[in-house]
């Protein structure tokens, strides 16, 4: 099985019943200032319809990555549940331009888990040479499942992978970057594959359940090499930013997991300040191309155009990927919420009805005749689909 560096993946807490981070001042700060549970989240709530969610919105936050603390993204997760992490920036993930998600959520008791799965990049060819990219590993994946097995056996080594399944629904969000392209030596394509694993395994001797999905861009390029019929290939991944949830057997809701995934919603202004940094970068990755394709013999010089060809369209995407992060692991209903930025929420379509309370919390059930204030004491209001 192919091995991932945890440096570079920055796997924090996948399957892991405990989230206790060790490198506190940074962390510490970004959980204090996105970690809002409800102002009482001891109160009863027995008054909710069976199987309706109790949510409260969180930030997860970009401490440090310009000039000012900001949200990076928002999520939706149950009242009472605790966050920690962020985005973290640093040499260490220079493969992802400097910066990686490590944000997790988890239950009040610790048992059940929420994370970003934090972005990767990988390459491979077969000429032998070495990654272009600085700081990226060579990694013969080829496919979405390949690389959900990989993390899987990277975090919980044992795990049993009871399932894949394809998520077409959420490559759909990145169909814009299938193509296929001719070049002046080859062609080059790149196609777009989600999935997602369902996991089992055993924690200090309790059953445990969770599941890994992901969306990852795979380009690979061919080439005519020197000698007669020698065709050069150059592959690259790019799993964007996916989700995990985990829990004891017995407590996984499915339903839970996949309504947090699709609560995720990208900050416009976080966006376009990542946008700007992804897009400085890939120009200076040009033009340092392009100047050792100048010193390199006629052979390497198939190689180094190789490698533009490949940085180029790569880098190309780089924006898009940001501004679509939020869409890729959305999936939901439009809400009028005069309260809420814009004048509309979005929450999960895996429920019929939603109610704002006024603590800010939301309440998604799928029975009608919830009432906040005869079922919990609390003063909310129903929330309409936005037509």
């Amino acid at each position: 099985m192919t091995s991932l560096r945890p440096a570079t993946l920055l796997l924090v807490a996948l399957f892991a019943v405990a989230c206790s981070h060790e490198d506190a001042p940074q962390q510490e700060a970004a959980a204090e200032y996105q970690s809002q549970p409800a102002r009482n989240p001891d109160r009863k709530v027995s008054g909710l319809p069976a199987g309706a969610l109790h949510a409260q919105r969180v930030a997860v936050m970009d401490m440090n990555g310009f000039e000012q603390p900001l949200p990076a993204l928002f999520a939706l997760v149950p009242v009472g549940w605790r966050t920690q992490g962020g985005v973290s920036w640093g040499q260490q993930f220079m493969c992802t331009n400097g910066y990686n998600f490590n944000w997790v959520a988890q239950s009040p008791d610790g048992l059940q888990t929420v994370a970003i799965l934090p972005q990767y990049k990988w390459e491979a060819n077969n000429y032998g040479a070495a990654p272009s990219s600085p700081g990226c590993q060579s990694a013969p994946i080829n496919s979405i499942q390949q690389y959900l097995n990989a993390v899987v056996n990277q975090m919980r080594p044992g795990a049993r992978i009871v399932d894949f399944r394809p998520r077409p629904d959420l490559a759909a969000k990145f169909s814009n970057l299938q193509n296929a392209t001719p070049t002046a030596m080859g062609d080059m394509r790149t196609w777009i594959e989600a999935g997602e694993v369902l996991v089992e395994y055993q924690e200090n001797g309790r059953a445990m359940r969770g599941v890994v999905a992901a969306t990852a861009a795979l380009s690979l390029m061919r080439t005519r090499g020197v000698s007669p019929g020698q065709t050069m290939e150059a592959f690259t991944g790019f799993a964007f930013p996916g989700f995990v949830a985990s829990g004891p057997a017995e407590q996984f809701s499915s339903q839970l997991a996949e309504t947090i995934r699709q609560s995720f919603l990208a900050n416009p202004a976080w966006q376009a300040n990542i946008s700007r940094h992804n897009g400085a970068i890939a120009r200076v990755a040009a033009q340092e191309v392009a100047k050792q394709a100048k010193a390199i013999s006629e052979y390497n010089d198939y190689v180094s155009l190789l490698r533009q060809q490949v940085s180029q369209t790569q880098a190309a995407s780089d924006e898009r990927r940001q501004r679509q992060f939020g869409e890729v692991i959305r999936g939901t209903q439009n809400y009028d919420d005069a309260n809420a930025p814009g004048g509309r929420v979005e929450l999960s379509n895996l429920y019929d009805h939603a109610w704002r309370l006024n603590d800010g919390s939301y309440v998604l059930s799928n029975d009608s005749s919830f009432e906040p204030y005869r079922d919990l004491g609390v003063e909310g209001q129903k929330l309409a689909p936005t037509q």
